[in-house]
């Protein structure tokens, strides 16, 4: 379906693709991009922690879109532009203020399981999810 790409290819796309956006911002890398394959590095750096000192959800789920992004990218010809549709995005935004609500779906002793979502200032939905959060120090 795709193309092979070059090593030089791969790295003049995506450093024009991803200039001053938030791919850039992250610090995203391309490792490798092939048909049906793609590894991008994010480097570790305390801005991505969340306050226990480890990498927040939000990052790990931006690289995880990222990299799905840039195989599907390479997979497809010249001139395709996709856009992610799983992760449970529902609308684009682009400005105002976004609100998460979460919901507790079973509170327990070692997990909790939570629905979230994410409205903009219309109160449209822009985003869901299901999360477990596992307790991994009891206070």
């Amino acid at each position: 379906m795709g193309r092979s790409w070059t090593r030089e290819e791969v790295e003049r796309v995506f450093q024009a693709r991803w200039q001053g956006n938030f791919n850039d911002l992250m610090g995203f890398e391309v490792l490798e991009a092939a048909e049906g394959f793609a590894r991008v590095a994010m480097p570790v750096e305390p801005k991505l922690h969340q306050p226990f000192g480890i990498v927040h959800g939000g990052a790990l789920a931006s690289l995880a879109d990222t990299v799905g992004g840039v195989g599907s990218f390479v997979s497809h010809p010249v001139g395709t532009e996709l856009v992610t549709v799983e992760i449970n995005f529902v609308r684009p935004v682009k400005e105002g203020t976004l609100v998460g609500e979460a919901k507790a779906l079973h509170l327990g002793r070692k997990t909790s399981v939570w629905e979230i979502r994410i409205l903009d200032d219309a109160e449209r939905l822009i985003c869901f999810a299901s999360a477990t959060y596992m307790v991994i120090k009891e206070a």
